[in-house]
């Protein structure tokens, strides 16, 4: 019986795991054997606890943008080995299926699918998101700490832990946590893990938001405060004054920076920057104390991507003479 089930697994083996749910009969002598062709099925928010947790003790998570607006390109950067996707539905065109796609699709490619709303108003785009699968929410353009106990009420159910006094989350129904395999029943999900589960992280992007960053991160119920560089540097005045890149290399951007970081150290909140590609820059910021990262973009990478490899295939033909 146990040879027969370990020729079936590795037959099987090379096939996707989440592709393959059914079981194969055999035989083994005279008995008929069932034999499972892979593990029993886990929704991905069951591993975001222990994730964020990771995240919380000190591991430097690196995650990529996605603007395209495809699953194709979500699921392709995932398995690239990002611990994180944020697929942005403030700047792309991500309706409601289109965005459970895509969480379906990262998550199928082995990351953590966050999404960034609307803002602390968009009620409807925190609650969707986190019902759809996405394992957190990131939410712009935040000025106050009530606006970020708003946005975090969006997000928890009044029932426990942090965020909950005040939660808001509608309790209707919540397809993705559910449906796939059927595995959580509502109440357990609702009273047990749900808060654990979702991640909610808000941007520091204005010079308001800066000036209450103490406050801001004291909110309970708040994962991590992430700086958006352009937004904040604009606000502050700074690319006004000196244009970009040279704003963010003002001492003033340099102190908002550490002052964000050292709230954060104080409250308990994971401090998070929008880095782009330079690894001198995400040394720093490292250094710093920030752990959660946003390293890269595919609509960046695509173009990066295209441009260097046209560009070496031109001057070829121009040395082809065929230009």
């Amino acid at each position: 019986m146990f040879a027969a089930r370990s020729l079936l697994r590795r037959t099987v083996g090379s096939l996707p795991r989440a592709a393959i749910t059914a079981a194969a009969t055999v035989t083994a002598g005279s008995a008929l054997v069932t034999a499972a062709y892979c593990e029993p099925y886990q929704p991905p928010n069951r591993t975001t606890a222990e994730w964020k947790k990771t995240l919380q003790d000190g591991r430097l998570m690196m995650g990529c943008a996605s603007n395209t607006s495809s699953t194709l390109c979500a699921e392709l950067i995932a398995a690239q080995g990002f611990d994180f996707v944020l697929i942005d539905a403030q700047h792309s065109a991500v309706d409601p299926e289109k965005l459970r796609c895509m969480i379906q699709a990262v998550h199928a490619g082995g990351s953590k699918a966050f999404v960034r709303v609307g803002g602390h108003l968009d009620r409807i785009g925190i609650q969707q998101s986190l019902d759809l699968g996405a394992d957190g929410i990131l939410v712009p353009c935040v000025n106050t700490a009530e606006d970020v106990a708003l946005a975090v009420s969006c997000a928890k159910y009044p029932v426990h832990g942090p965020g909950s006094a005040g939660g808001t989350r509608s309790v209707y129904l919540n397809l993705r946590p559910q449906f796939p395999g059927g595995v959580v029943p509502l109440f357990k999900y609702v009273n047990e893990q749900a808060n654990k589960e979702s991640i909610v992280m808000v941007q520091i992007e204005t010079n308001d938001a800066l000036e209450n960053v103490e406050q801001i991160c004291a909110v309970p119920g708040l994962d991590v405060a992430f700086i958006g560089p352009g937004d904040l540097a604009t606000s502050m005045g700074l690319v006004r004054e000196l244009g970009m890149p040279a704003c963010w290399g003002h001492p003033r951007f340099a102190a908002a920076k550490e002052r964000i970081a050292a709230a954060c150290k104080s409250s308990g909140v994971v401090a998070g920057i929008w880095n782009g590609t330079d690894t001198n820059g995400l040394k720093a910021a490292a250094a710093q104390g920030f752990r959660f990262m946003v390293v890269d973009a595919d609509i960046l990478a695509m173009s990066s991507g295209l441009s260097a490899g046209l560009a070496e295939k031109v001057k070829a033909r121009e040395e082809l003479g065929c230009a």
